[in-house]
C-alpha cells in the first residue's frame, strides 16, 4: 500500500469517526484531541464504538502504515546497486514487498512506474524531483548545475552545445552504463533550463535492435536524468534516420557556465559478428549524432533555446566481450630484488644456498579475470654454481615449484592454476636453490619472456601474454663478504682548502657492516687507497670519477681499521686486516671532494650526490684481489644531495 492510499484511508477512518462523534454529542476537548496522536484517536474511537469491531483491525494497520511510511524522509539519492534503510523505505513507499533494504531490479522497476503514475521523468534513479514527490513536497528550483528550473528574468538566453571529449571509444557487448557521446553546454546571458536532447541513430535499425539496448542522460555528478529502452516505441524514423528522443527532465545550465551530460548505453549481452558495414555486429563503428537542433532548453524569458547550429558525432567501435578481449600484462615489478653479493655457504659442503630471491614481477589481467595454468621461467647462470631448483610465491605462499634444466635454464611450473583478478595487479616472486658455488663468482638472473605463461580467461580461452621480466644480476661465491649500508650521509663544508683556491667541500660518510661469510675475509691489502670507489652524481647522473671529466676537483678517501673485532698482526700490509669467518664489523668509510683544485675550474653550480661504486677484497693476506661493484649506480647505495661550489 502507498502512502497517498494509506493516507486516505486513515483518513476517511478518522474522518468519519470524527463525524460521527461530533452528531453523537462525544465530549472531547479540542485541547485534548490535538494532544491525541492518531493511533490514539482510533484507539478512542474503538472503545466509544465509534468503529466497529470489524473495522477496527483495518483501522490500526492503516495507522500503523500510515506512521511508518510518513515518518521516512528521503534525503538522499538512490539507485541501483543502493541498499540501507533508506531503501527499505523506498521499498515501502513504492510497493514493493518484501522490503529487503536492497535496490534492485524489482525496485527500479517500482519506481519507474511511481514515476510516471507522478507525471517525473521515468528513469528509475531516485533524485530530487523524485524524493521530492516521495516526501510530499515540490521540488527546489534553480540550482546551479542540476536539475531545477529557471527563474523568469525576462531576459533571453542562447543555448550552445557541441561535442565534449570522451576517453574510451572501444564498447564491449555486455556493458551498461557506458558513455557513447559527450554534449557540452553553455548558457549565455541568462540560465537556461535543458529538457531534451534528441539523438540520430543513423539510417539502419540494427544499431538499436542488434547493438544498443537502452540510452540514459546522466549529469556530471552520475546521476540519470533519463532513460530509454530502445524500440519501434521509443525510436522514431525521420526521413531516411532513426531519431532518439530523451526528455522529460530538467538540468540547469547558470548564466555563463559550462556543463556536461553525457549519453550512455546499454549494450546487448550478444552481438553477432560483423557480416556487412553498418553498425550490426562485433567489429563495426557505430555513430550517434546530435542532429541541429538536438538540445532544447528554456531561457530566464520563458523561450525554448535550441542548439546546435551544426550537427556532432562520435563513433564508438564495438568489440567483442571484455573476456574475450583479456589481456594478461607481464613486466619487472618496481620493487624488484636489487643486484647483491651472495655467499652461498650452506650445506653440507658449505656451497649452497637455498632458495635464493631472484625476480620480483608484476602480472596484470585487464577486462577479465586470467588464470594463469602453467609459467615458464628461466634461470640464466654463469660459473662453477648451477642452479637446481626454483620456486613461485605469492607473498609468504609457494604457488608452485620446479626443477631447472641443467642445459636450457628453464622451469616449467605446470598446474599452477593461479587466478588474477579482472584489472588487478599481482606480484609474484621467483627463488632458486644454488649448489655448487666455488671461490671464483658465478652469476645468475630470472627472466620471463611474454610466452612464460600459458594463460585463460573467465570463460576458458586462451589468452596471449605481452610483456617481459628480467631481474637483477646476482654473485655467488663460496667464500666472501655480505656487505650491509647502515646509512650515508652529505654536507657541505665552508672551509677554504687547497690553498685557499675551494671555496667549498663535500664530505660524504658511508656507515657500512661487513661479515665474513665461508672463510676469512681481507681488506686493504693491495691498495688500501683504492679499498673504496666512489662515484659523483651531478643532478641524479654519474659525473665520472673525481679530477676528470671536467670536474677538475681535488678528492680523498679515509677509513680506518676497526679497533676490535678483526685481526691485523702477522699481515702483509699495515693498512690490511682481516675478518674471521662468521665475524662482522661495522666501519665508516668518508669522501671529500673539492669545489675546484689549485688549478682547476670552479665547478658548476648544481646539486651533487656521492654513491659507493666498488669494494676490494680478498680470501687471503696478499691475494688475488676480488671487487664487488653489485651497488655501482643503485640510489640505495648513494647520498642525498647537496648544492656546491
Amino acid at each position: 500500500m502507498s502512502i497517498k492510499t494509506t493516507s486516505k484511508v486513515v483518513a476517511a477512518v478518522v474522518g468519519f469517526g470524527l463525524a460521527l462523534s461530533i452528531f453523537a454529542g462525544v465530549a472531547v476537548s479540542s485541547t485534548n484531541a490535538q494532544a491525541m496522536t492518531l493511533s490514539q484517536l482510533v484507539d478512542l474511537f474503538i472503545s466509544l464504538g465509534i468503529i466497529s469491531p470489524d473495522k477496527a483491525a483495518a483501522a490500526k494497520a492503516a495507522v500503523s502504515s500510515s506512521t511508518t511510511a510518513s515518518s521516512a524522509s528521503f534525503m538522499k539519492d538512490l539507485t541501483v546497486g543502493s541498499s540501507g534503510a533508506d531503501v527499505s523505505a523506498l521499498q515501502k513507499a513504492v510497493g514493493v514487498s518484501p522490503a529487503t533494504g536492497y535496490f534492485g531490479s524489482v525496485t527500479k522497476a517500482a519506481v519507474v512506474a511511481y514515476q510516471k503514475s507522478h507525471g517525473l521523468p521515468a528513469t528509475g534513479y531516485v533524485g530530487a524531483l523524485t524524493r521530492a514527490s516521495l516526501n510530499g513536497s515540490t521540488p527546489a528550483t534553480g540550482s546551479t548545475g542540476s536539475t531545477g528550473t529557471v527563474v523568469n528574468s525576462g531576459v533571453e538566453g542562447i543555448l550552445t552545445a557541441d561535442a565534449g571529449s570522451l576517453s574510451n571509444i572501444t564498447l564491449y557487448e555486455g556493458q551498461t552504463m557506458v558513455p557513447v557521446i559527450n554534449v557540452r553546454l553553455q548558457a549565455k546571458l541568462s540560465d537556461i533550463n535543458v529538457q531534451r536532447i534528441q539523438l540520430d541513430l543513423g539510417s539502419n535499425t540494427t544499431i538499436y535492435t542488434k547493438v544498443f539496448k537502452t540510452m540514459y542522460v546522466v549529469d556530471d555528478s552520475g546521476k540519470v536524468l533519463a532513460q530509454a529502452d530502445l524500440n519501434s516505441n521509443t525510436v522514431v524514423k525521420s526521413g531516411t534516420t532513426y531519431i532518439l528522443t530523451l526528455g522529460g527532465f530538467s538540468y540547469t545550465v547558470p548564466k555563463d557556465s559550462t556543463k556536461y551530460l553525457t549519453v550512455k548505453a546499454d549494450l546487448y549481452s550478444s552481438i553477432k559478428s560483423s557480416a556487412a558495414a553498418g553498425c550490426d555486429g562485433t567489429g563495426d563503428t557505430c555513430t550517434i549524432t546530435v542532429p541541429v537542433n538536438g538540445v532544447r532548453g528554456t531561457d530566464g524569458a520563458g523561450i525554448d533555446q535550441y542548439s546546435p547550429a551544426t550537427s556532432f558525432s562520435q563513433a564508438v567501435s564495438i568489440s567483442g566481450s571484455l573476456t574475450d578481449s583479456a589481456q594478461l600484462l607481464v613486466s619487472t615489478d618496481a620493487a624488484n630484488f636489487l643486484a647483491s653479493d651472495v655467499v652461498a655457504a650452506a650445506g653440507s659442503n658449505n656451497n649452497q644456498y637455498d632458495k635464493l630471491p631472484l625476480l620480483a614481477f608484476d602480472v596484470r589481467a585487464q577486462k577479465d579475470a586470467v588464470q594463469i595454468t602453467d609459467l615458464n621461467v628461466t634461470v640464466n647462470g654463469v660459473g662453477a654454481a648451477t642452479a637446481t631448483a626454483a620456486y613461485l610465491y605469492d607473498g609468504s605462499t609457494l604457488i608452485g615449484s620446479a626443477s631447472v634444466n641443467s642445459s636450457s635454464g628453464v622451469a616449467s611450473f605446470t598446474n599452477i592454476n593461479y587466478w588474477v583478478p579482472k584489472d588487478t595487479t599481482k606480484v609474484l616472486t621467483v627463488k632458486a636453490d644454488i649448489q655448487s658455488a666455488a671461490s671464483t663468482n658465478s652469476t645468475f638472473n630470472v627472466t620471463v619472456a611474454a610466452a612464460g605463461p600459458t594463460a585463460k580467461n573467465s570463460a576458458g580461452s586462451t589468452v596471449t601474454p605481452t610483456g617481459t621480466a628480467t631481474g637483477n644480476t646476482f654473485n655467488v661465491r663460496s667464500v666472501g663478504p655480505v656487505f650491509t649500508l647502515n646509512s650515508a650521509t652529505i654536507t657541505k663544508g665552508a672551509t677554504a682548502s687547497q690553498n685557499n683556491f675551494s671555496t667549498s667541500t663535500a664530505e660524504a660518510v658511508f656507515s657500512i657492516t661487513i661479515q665474513a661469510v665461508g672463510g676469512d675475509v681481507f681488506f686493504g691489502t693491495q691498495a688500501a687507497s683504492t679499498t673504496f670507489g666512489f662515484s659523483i652524481y651531478k643532478a641524479g647522473v654519474k659525473n665520472d670519477v673525481p679530477g676528470t671529466g671536467g670536474l677538475g676537483t681535488a678528492s680523498s678517501t679515509s677509513w680506518s681499521i676497526p679497533s676490535s673485532g678483526v685481526v691485523t698482526s702477522g699481515l702483509n700490509s699495515t693498512t690490511a686486516f682481516k675478518l674471521a669467518q662468521n665475524n662482522s664489523v661495522t666501519m665508516p668509510v668518508s669522501f671529500v671532494f673539492e669545489g675546484r683544485t689549485t688549478t682547476g675550474a670552479l665547478l658548476p653550480t648544481a646539486s651533487y650526490a656521492v654513491g659507493l661504486e666498488s669494494i676490494k677484497w680478498s680470501t687471503t693476506d696478499g691475494g688475488v684481489s676480488n671487487t664487488s661493484t653489485f651497488m655501482a649506480g643503485q640510489s640505495a647505495w648513494r647520498t642525498t644531495s647537496v648544492s656546491l661550489p
